[in-house]
């Protein structure tokens, strides 16, 4: 196995291979009112987890030190129990010297820079020592109460190595 991964667009439910992933892209666009390009994400956040549970993610665009950084706001507990800790409340870039987050910020910094929901694929995940085989993720951008792209939610999927 290889840790290469994938990174694609997403512009429809037909993208997203795992059939809970594809039940979070409906739920994120049914989310969207009318006259808005994203959902609200206090909006699509009761929604979100109750189609993903504890792979669920969240996390919030940050300018930190004068770069790009996401904090996290809100993180599943097979997301935790994944990637080994917490991030809640804490930028990204403090866990930058892990393998991982090296494949998080270009997740996250793809659908920043685009506004566009994006899909992750890798045969074998570089979190939690490899023990997870076969990942697919889904990162949707999401807006804050002004309309305007505030963050990033998603959630992870994964068959256990």
């Amino acid at each position: 196995m290889s840790d290469a991964f994938t990174l694609d667009p997403v512009q429809r439910r037909e993208d997203v291979r795992h059939p809970r992933l594809r039940l979070l892209y409906d739920a994120w666009a049914a989310a969207i009112v009318p006259g808005r390009d994203l959902p609200d994400i206090d909006r699509l956040l009761p929604a979100a987890q109750a189609v993903v549970g504890d792979d669920l993610w969240c996390l919030d665009i940050a300018v930190c030190g004068g770069r790009m950084d996401f904090i996290g706001r809100h993180f599943g507990r097979s997301t935790i129990a994944n990637y080994g800790m917490d991030p809640t409340g804490r930028p990204i870039s403090d866990f930058a010297r892990q393998p991982v987050f090296a494949r998080v910020m270009r997740v996250l910094g793809s659908v920043a820079s685009s506004g566009q929901p994006q899909r992750f694929t890798a045969e074998q995940s570089v979190m939690s020592d490899g023990r997870l085989l076969e990942v697919e993720a889904l990162a949707l951008p999401v807006a804050g109460m002004d309309g305007g792209l505030s963050g990033v939610l998603g959630a992870t999927t994964a068959r256990p190595g």
